[in-house]
């Protein structure tokens, strides 16, 4: 069957996709949403384990037509239905449409459509329609044009109702005749109040939605009365028309009613920027949130637009620029207030500060600046509390309050290291994998030694016993050799140099090799025997295959060279035994199968209840459960529909 045609959208189609919460299967829903863009739509991607509420918030700040979730994870039903409730509450006019291969029983998807879900695809929907065909099926359905009532969401402004300000803002990018009235309506709504705009621009990967989400963060958490809004362009692709607002992937700290983020589509190529973000930036004034964020796409050398929308800039780049002549093409260097080298922790991070200190100093002609006193951060947005991420932010606000006169006061005491230096590990415990590292090849040059001087006793007592003409046997290791009557010259001098060889090995190592008989005849026999606490454990050694064979559970190397056995000692040895690479037990004990449980029964002390009734009588009290995802995704259990049906599911919830 030939695939059909794309669809293409009369309207501006936004979707919004991911995978649900408790669900890290992510292959699908990635599939589909490179179908959609490669279609012409707007795909505002959240990525895996989402809720029903990030999603829906999503959607309404989005002010999208539709939401495209995958889910595996087994409490579709409830998830769905929550959120389509949730998108009810909210009165909001978006379609829903899901799918998850065999997970979705057909009777389960019937109950869904029947619940007002637009569409659940099913394998069927695959083999009959195809990718392309279920991609054109949902683009139909989504190919409308939002409304907004202009009155009535300007009204709303005030209360900064996250459906209207979404809704004005998509107004004035796709209804250019109402463009001009929501201008002149917007205009006058921030009654004098100065909100500042820090521009945030760099090039492409540099991880510029990383660093905001961890301004945001500090910010939430540092300003507890303070609103905040996000304004995020991603660029449009020329040839279909489609684009990819991933931005909301990184955002972690956005989930709070103080917060407000929107994705913006070039709809151009060859641009940083949406020729709509005034607009954007206009609605939100009109808001009053107290800062706007506005971050653009990955820009080249000479993009420096960014600076016609913002009070403050801050241009974010890594050390990965190349040459130190390409410094010298970077325009935004001439215009950045702040500049921040982010992914510090890569190779040649310290060398970039110093050549982008040179050229900032050059561009801004602070030839006599102290190096410390430029706008100039490292910066690792992927490290928890990062140090030099702490310091840009307390420099932000202060470059803040200096050009807009918006007065910011820090509220938290932050960890602050302007050079950004590496700190993944603190610096107590810089050198600690270091450590470990030289501690085991300490260790190996350690068991080599001991084991060449071992090997250079068993020469010499070979040799006293040819010279003697005795007899050497494999229980033959390391004994004690006394001088006899009969002895010649050369035999006296080998015992002494033997003596000392073996006074040279270490008090473990001879005791290791001493008690090798001993270890050989116990694995030898039919019976292990060993004790725990007061108890003798008996294993059998030996089992015995359908011909009739006799199998050992451990089999003990043949080596008769001291030197090869105590070398296998120090560096695997018996199970149970030091070093332990054969397992910390000496043998996996029978008749003592753990009672398992998949999942619980109700909640931790009904699930312990339980697990005391099923192993009641059983040889050994030993249980082998899992935890359910609730735990596992570190969620608390709640009442709320995408959560309770997973707990204690496929699991035991231990909270």
């Amino acid at each position: 069957m030939a695939a059909p045609a794309p669809y293409r959208p009369k309207n501006h189609v936004r979707i919004i996709t991911a995978a649900s919460l408790f669900d890290g299967h992510d292959a699908a829903i990635n599939i589909m949403r490179r179908i959609l863009q490669a279609s012409g739509a707007e795909v505002i991607h959240l990525g895996h384990n989402r809720s029903a509420q990030e999603i829906v918030d999503a959607a309404i700040q989005e002010d999208a037509q539709g939401i495209a979730v995958t889910s595996y994870q087994g409490g579709h039903v409830e998830f769905f239905k929550y959120m389509r409730d949730l998108l009810k509450e909210q009165n909001a006019s978006v379609r829903i449409f899901g799918g998850g291969g065999g997970t979705i029983l057909p009777s389960e998807a019937d109950e869904l459509h029947k619940y007002g879900i637009d569409r659940i695809y099913s394998p069927d929907d695959g083999r009959s329609l195809g990718l392309q065909g279920m991609i054109n099926d949902l683009l139909e359905k989504c190919d409308f044009p939002t409304r907004a009532e202009i009155d009535a969401d300007v009204a709303q402004l005030k209360t900064r109702n996250a459906g209207a300000i979404g809704r004005l803002i998509s107004a004035a990018e796709t209804h250019p005749e109402w463009e001009a009235e929501i201008k002149r309506r917007v205009a006058g709504a921030t009654n004098g109040k100065k909100i500042p705009v820090l521009g945030v621009t760099g090039t492409g990967g540099s991880g510029k939605s990383s660093l905001v989400d961890e301004i945001v963060r500090r910010y939430l958490l540092d300003q507890p009365d303070k609103t905040l809004a996000v304004i995020s362009v991603d660029p449009t692709k020329r040839k279909s028309g489609g684009a990819l607002l991933g931005d909301r992937i990184r955002m972690n700290a956005i989930a709070s009613d103080r917060v407000y983020m929107r994705s913006l589509a070039t709809r151009q190529s060859n641009v940083a920027l949406s020729k709509h973000v005034r607009d954007a930036v206009d609605v939100c004034k009109a808001a009053g949130f107290d800062l706007i964020i506005l971050e653009t796409s990955g820009i080249g050398q000479s993009d420096t637009e960014i600076t016609d929308h913002a009070d403050l800039s801050l241009y974010v780049m890594t050390s990965e620029y190349g040459a130190a002549t390409q410094l010298e093409k970077i325009d935004m260097l001439d215009y950045a207030d702040v500049v921040a080298i982010n992914k510090f922790d890569k190779r040649g991070s310290l060398d970039a500060l110093r050549d982008v200190r040179k050229q900032y100093k050059r561009n801004q002609q602070l030839f006599t600046a102290a190096d410390d006193d430029l706008p100039i951060y490292g910066t690792i947005a992927s490290q928890f509390n990062d140090a030099g991420t702490n310091a840009l932010y307390k420099k932000l606000l202060e470059v803040l309050a200096k050009k807009t006169g918006v007065s910011f006061s820090l509220h938290t005491e932050l960890a602050i290291d302007k050079s950004g230096q590496p700190s993944v590990i603190p610096a107590d415990r810089v050198r600690y994998l270091a450590e470990i590292a030289e501690a085991s090849d300490r260790y190996e040059s350690f068991a080599k030694e001991q084991s060449r001087r071992a090997r250079c006793a068993y020469q010499l007592f070979g040799a006293v016993a040819a010279l003697r003409g005795t007899r050497v046997t494999e229980w033959d290791v390391l004994p004690d050799l006394e001088p006899l009557e009969t002895d010649t010259s050369a035999v006296k001098e080998l015992l002494e140099r033997y003596k000392e060889e073996v006074e040279r090995l270490d008090g473990d190592s001879r005791g290791c090799l001493r008690g090798w008989p001993e270890v050989r005849r116990r694995y030898k026999a039919d019976v292990f025997r060993y004790q725990v606490r007061e108890r003798v454990i008996e294993q059998p050694l030996f089992s015995e295959s359908l011909s009739h064979t006799r199998i050992p559970k451990v089999a003990l190397p043949r080596y008769t060279d001291w030197g090869d056995i105590l070398f296998w000692i120090l560096s695997e040895n018996v199970p149970g035994e030091f070093p332990y690479a054969a397992g910390v037990f000496n043998l996996k004990r029978e008749g003592e199968d753990p009672a398992r449980m998949f999942a619980g029964e109700g909640g931790p002390e009904r699930t312990n209840k339980r697990f005391h009734y099923v192993s009641r009588g059983l040889p050994a009290k030993r249980l082998s459960t899992a935890f359910d995802s609730v735990t596992l995704y570190g969620e608390d259990p709640a009442r709320r529909p995408d959560i309770y049906g997973k707990v204690g599911n496929s699991g035991v919830s231990i909270a």
